[in-house]
């Protein structure tokens, strides 16, 4: 994967965020901080490396406008980017920071589920 800029890079982290195709208008309107025209740039920069797809193509006020999508899931960025040791960090930080016995049974449920699926292969 390329390198990617400090805009492009928070750019695609609001994309993964908000997790729906948004175009460049809908974007700067739900972060106002961005900056238009950096956002613009930056878009154009993650899709010609390749991390973003043109969604859908929609009306933003009264143009047609793209609306973007990340072209992985924030799981593959991580693993890609930091690598697989990095997202097992990652895990073991989240459920030891978890208080709740409610939330620790989703967990393990989803381990569950994943084992039996595995073992069926």
């Amino acid at each position: 994967m390329l390198e990617l800029t400090k805009s492009e890079y928070q750019i695609l982290t609001y994309l993964f965020k908000f997790d729906q195709a948004l175009t460049k208008t809908e974007l700067v309107e739900r972060v106002p901080d961005l900056n238009s025209n950096t956002t613009a740039l930056a878009l154009a920069g993650l899709l010609k490396k390749g991390y973003l797809e043109v969604n859908k193509v929609k009306y933003s006020r009264t143009v047609l406008a793209r609306a973007y999508v990340p072209s992985f899931s924030i799981v593959e960025f991580l693993k890609e980017h930091y690598g697989e040791k990095a997202i097992q960090k990652l895990i073991a930080y989240t459920i030891n920071s978890i208080e709740d016995n409610a939330r620790l049974d989703q967990f393990l449920q989803l381990i569950k589920e994943r084992k039996r699926i595995v073992k069926t292969y």
